[in-house]
């Protein structure tokens, strides 16, 4: 008795566990709203769409020129896929970055150096961070002479969050403040962004800065999905180049993906490409590292309640078989009680 006692603490205690282990999972994966662009994009339509990420090697070049291709060759072939855009809805939107360094005076008179992102496209949309106030960065902006701050960055040249429509030089060049931005907060985002102070601009402007030098290091898409890898197939085989790496963000929290992570554990940090992912990719990359070593947990504690239920079961059923067995044997004597009886009844009265 004590020792079924025991077994079925130890059972409790790694389901426990096994819930724990998921719950831990589920926060690790909730903040990363940047993974999640195809569910915004589809909104209540009903329709599948697909986010897809797309990595350049320093030696690739991708420029504004390449993006305009690119654009072209998808809608090229979504069209001969029957899918096209009307009026009403438009059908894939997209994405790009770049990175640079800036000097920033603002109020206070004094230059700070500032990591910058250079950003074109639907950014924000992909990369939904929290305002603190003011507004994104548009593509509709004409002038291209806005930015985006974080709020270390507003912190040290103002000190304020609050400067919507104040002025900041940015090499010497007066640029209009957007709004203010709050970092992730996550601890895989604040683990793998080392910029330091930073802002975003539009990604014209930062080209201008580098002499037209600026090299695009992510192309991000949300298009249509109708069936599985149909998004992947077109991108791959529009990017049809081996050193480039391209990302399946819709599904890449799935268990089938965490399954394969841990299939080739440690092999991805094996790099023999010269890919310098974006801290957003570095940090969900980080963040699948613990989700995977999490599922092992999950596995593991899971094991030991199955096996010990399977047990329970087979020995409930055997226990059940036995019973219906002389419950079988109770009836059919029972039977043959009454049926002898009657036979003793009938002979009586001859």
């Amino acid at each position: 008795m004590k020792r079924n006692i025991i077994i079925v603490v130890l059972n409790a205690l790694f389901l426990i566990a096994f819930i724990a282990c998921q719950l831990i999972s589920a926060s690790i994966i909730t903040p990363f709203h940047n993974q999640q662009a195809a569910k915004a994009w589809a909104g209540q339509s009903g329709e599948r769409f697909a986010q897809l990420s797309v990595f350049f090697p320093e030696s690739y070049a991708f420029d504004v020129t390449a993006i305009a291709s690119t654009r072209h060759s998808i809608n090229t072939k979504l069209l001969a896929a029957s899918l096209e855009s009307d009026q009403r809805r438009v059908l894939f939107t997209d994405a790009w970055a770049a990175y640079g360094e800036v000097s920033v005076i603002g109020n206070r008179g004094n230059p700070v150096n500032a990591s910058v992102i250079g950003v074109g496209g639907d950014f924000f949309m992909f990369h939904p961070l929290r305002l603190r106030h003011g507004s994104y960065l548009s593509p509709s902006d004409v002038m291209k002479d806005r930015v985006l701050l974080d709020e270390d960055l507003a912190w040290r040249l103002f000190g304020s969050v609050h400067l919507a429509g104040m002025e900041v030089l940015i090499n010497g060049i007066p640029f209009i403040v957007a709004g203010v931005i709050e970092r992730e907060s996550d601890f895989a985002s604040r683990k793998a962004y080392e910029g330091g102070e930073g802002l975003y601009m539009h990604f014209e402007a930062l080209d201008a800065f580098m002499d037209g030098e600026a090299k695009i290091v992510s192309y991000e898409v949300v298009m249509p999905d109708p069936v599985s890898d149909f998004a992947f197939n077109i991108i791959d085989d529009i990017f049809d180049n081996d050193s480039i790496h391209i990302v399946k963000n819709t599904s890449r929290f799935s268990f089938s993906n965490q399954l394969e992570l841990i299939r080739s554990f440690g092999e991805r940090s094996i790099r023999t490409d010269t890919i310098v992912y974006p801290y957003w990719e570095n940090a969900v990359r980080y963040a699948e590292d613990w989700l995977a070593l999490l599922l092992v947990l999950s596995i593991i504690f899971l094991i030991c309640p199955i096996v010990f239920g399977v047990i329970y079961a087979i020995k409930l059923l055997r226990f059940g078989a036995r019973q219906l067995v002389k419950l079988i044997k109770r009836l059919i004597k029972k039977r043959d009680d009454r049926a002898y009886r009657r036979y003793k009844i009938k002979q009586d009265t001859l």
